[in-house]
């Protein structure tokens, strides 16, 4: 009796153990990138009654005679089996299609491996998971190619966290997965500068790869004025100045009457006073076609303009030229680039600076080393067009690797929740590839692996599942029943 009980017993502890694991399959169907598991039984030992005993010359041999102590759980299997992939649309999410696993670190130094690939950059460029966790790339070297050892695999320890600048990251778009595991994103190219004809004393004009200008290049050169900021009225941005108009000391009034606005006091560089006449308001900036390095921006003015009211003036730097040119960024803005401060023409100077005067943009100008020779206030160049700035064509930019790490045995790896496997005594050590090589997967963007659960299997199972724990329980039962019957013939 005691033997139908303990083999009752054990089997219903099996059998609950795998009504637990078809519990949690089921529960993860929907799950990405998770891998089902099963439970093998096995038997467990056994008491010989008789042994067995080999034939003689007058009787035939007997089998050995032996009572079994029930059924345990031989071990819990990972399945391994690889799912399909569920389209997205997001390019960042990545699907696996073949062997390997992503290499993720959670904190430093705590290497993790997923099917789950659902990336993201984090605000400080870091690639990451849908848990947070950095996500590790094989190196690039500067023509974005990964740095394999010689067999084409990298050691783990040799991976590197894939992250792009935050100043940089902001720059690309279109960012996504190749077959090969390769980030990549478009980047417009540099801007390129055409010249206009008939400018023999211009070599060519060099701008920063990250420049934003673009649109017409104008170019002047003589004495540079700016705002006064000490005359009376003076309000930053009410006076828009080119910095080489021709343009004198001057004290400005402004005055408005039925639409009309009558701008006094302005004077040209010899100090002789300049009629602007009336001139009528658009989008809130006066402009003038006298003067067109000149606007107001009316916006700005808090005064009474009934009267002439004082709205600033306009002072010229002592005896300094300069070296002035005008773009557009692509916001549409102005921006004026001139030679630094106290800059003297030399001859012997064929490249010349240039620096915004309100953002940090800079370019360059190639000129022939005696074209500004001689030059004086009243003899530079006027307003002249020299060339225009168009986008360069777009470009994708390698931004860094996947790295796909493989396992002597995957089914030794062990799990550890939130799509996470880890290494383990039995699974050998993870080696990484680029996606596609060394028997690992290529990847898919805008996919994520599917569970591999199988449904119909999983209430198959459970049903048998289900029944087996209650023949064992009808076991204790009889085995109960006949404990009592053996008490009762004491009676």
């Amino acid at each position: 009796m005691i033997r139908s009980l303990y083999s009752g017993i054990s089997g219903m502890a099996a059998h609950q153990t795998k009504l637990n694991v078809i519990g949690n399959n089921i529960s993860n169907v929907n799950t990405y990138g998770f891998k089902a598991s099963r439970v093998v039984f096995s038997d467990v030992l056994y008491q010989n009654l008789s042994t067995a005993t080999g034939a003689t010359a007058t009787t035939g041999g007997t089998n050995a005679s032996q009572l079994g102590y029930g059924t345990k759980v031989g071990s819990i299997d990972m399945l391994n089996t690889i799912s399909s992939g569920a389209t997205t649309g997001r390019a960042l999410d990545v699907y696996i299609a073949g062997e390997g696993y992503l290499t993720v670190q959670p904190e430093a130094g705590a290497n993790r491996y997923t099917r789950v690939g659902n990336l993201k950059f984090d605000a400080e460029g870091n690639l990451t998971d849908g848990g947070g966790s950095k996500v590790m790339g094989i190196p690039i070297d500067a023509d974005g190619n990964p740095v394999l050892d010689a067999n084409g695999t990298l050691k783990i320890d040799g991976l590197e966290a894939i992250n792009v600048p935050k100043e940089e990251l902001e720059k690309y778009t279109g960012i996504t997965i190749g077959k090969s595991g390769e980030i990549t994103g478009i980047k417009a190219g540099d801007p390129e500068f055409t010249k206009a004809s008939g400018l023999d004393w211009l070599n060519s004009l060099t701008l920063p790869a990250d420049s934003n200008y673009t649109g017409n290049v104008q170019l002047a050169v003589g004495q540079m004025v700016e705002p006064d900021k000490e005359a009376e009225g003076y309000v930053e941005g009410l006076l828009i100045l080119n910095p080489t108009s021709e343009l004198g000391e001057s004290t400005i009034t402004l005055t408005e009457n039925s639409g009309l606005y009558t701008v006094e006091g302005l004077n040209d560089k010899d100090g002789n006073p300049i009629d602007l006449g009336t001139q009528t308001l658009s989008s809130g900036i006066l402009t003038f076609s006298k003067v067109p390095g000149l606007k107001i921006d009316t916006t700005k003015i808090t005064g009474d303009t009934s009267t002439a009211l004082p709205i600033g003036g306009i002072k010229p730097f002592e005896d300094e030229i300069a070296v002035v040119v005008t773009v557009t960024n692509q916001g549409g803005g102005v921006e004026y680039l001139r030679t630094p401060e106290g800059w003297v023409p030399d001859p012997d100077e064929t490249t010349i600076p240039l620096s915004s005067m309100t953002t940090d943009g800079t370019l360059s100008l190639d000129v022939k080393g005696d074209v500004f020779e001689g030059m004086a206030a009243d003899t530079g160049l006027a307003n002249t067009t020299i060339g225009k700035i168009e986008a360069g064509s777009d470009k994708p930019v390698t931004l860094g690797y996947l790295a796909i790490a493989k396992f002597a045995n995957v089914d030794g790896l062990l799990q550890d929740g939130n799509g996470y496997f880890m290494e383990s005594a039995n699974s050998g050590t993870a080696i990484a590839s680029k996606a596609g090589t060394n028997g690992t997967g290529g990847t898919e963007s805008a996919n994520l692996e599917m569970s591999n659960v199988d449904l119909s299997q999983e209430f198959t199972d459970m049903i048998i599942a289900q029944r087996g724990f209650q023949a064992n329980s009808r076991i204790i039962t009889v085995s109960d029943s006949i404990l009592e019957e053996l008490i009762n013939l004491k009676r």
